[in-house]
């Protein structure tokens, strides 16, 4: 009896776990994907600079969207993990990844410009919406073309850091 009893509350488990949810797999996707995917495209010659350039997306957006949290501006109603408030996928691999890509391909200001003005409708224009029909983002006091004007913004304010940042280090040598 005890053995069915244990079955009973496995299934129990099973069907109310996160694990069972296609969301929780997209998200669990949605981490590593493009980080495998930036692995195998990113440029060697640059590889330390455009981890750089990464990292501090994945730190910008993760302060960010923490904030953005913490004073009821958007919530995530499902998330990978609950303890961590902020959507970690997407502030950890899929925008810091999209960026590095974009600061990796864009030779000049001008590609730089127009790819970030891109990156930043896409995230507010379609993966918002997307994420606010899977019932995985709530906006509070925000709205996508805030995001939009979010998104380009620190998009060129990390450029023009990392432009500075570079010529400063290059003339140092």
């Amino acid at each position: 009896m005890e053995k069915v009893y244990s079955i009973i509350l496995h299934s129990i488990f099973i069907m109310n776990s996160t694990v069972s949810d296609p969301r929780w797999w997209f998200l669990l996707l949605s981490l590593f994907l493009p980080w495998i995917l930036w692995w195998k495209i990113v440029d060697n010659t640059r590889f330390f600079e455009i981890l750089s350039y990464g990292l501090f997306w994945a730190l910008l957006a993760s302060l960010f969207d923490l904030a953005g949290i913490t004073y009821h501006l958007w919530n995530y109603p499902y998330d990978l993990y609950k303890d961590i408030p902020t959507l970690l996928s997407a502030d950890v691999a899929v925008i810091p990844v999209l960026y590095m890509l974009l600061y990796q391909y864009a030779k000049t200001w001008k590609t730089f410009i127009v790819g970030a003005l891109l990156v930043a409708v896409i995230f507010s224009y379609i993966f918002e919406p997307i994420f606010q029909l899977l019932h995985m983002l709530e906006l509070i006091k925000w709205s996508h073309w805030k995001s939009a004007i979010s998104f380009f913004l620190l998009g060129l304010s990390t450029k023009v850091i990392f432009f500075f940042l570079k010529k400063h280090f290059q003339s140092s040598y």
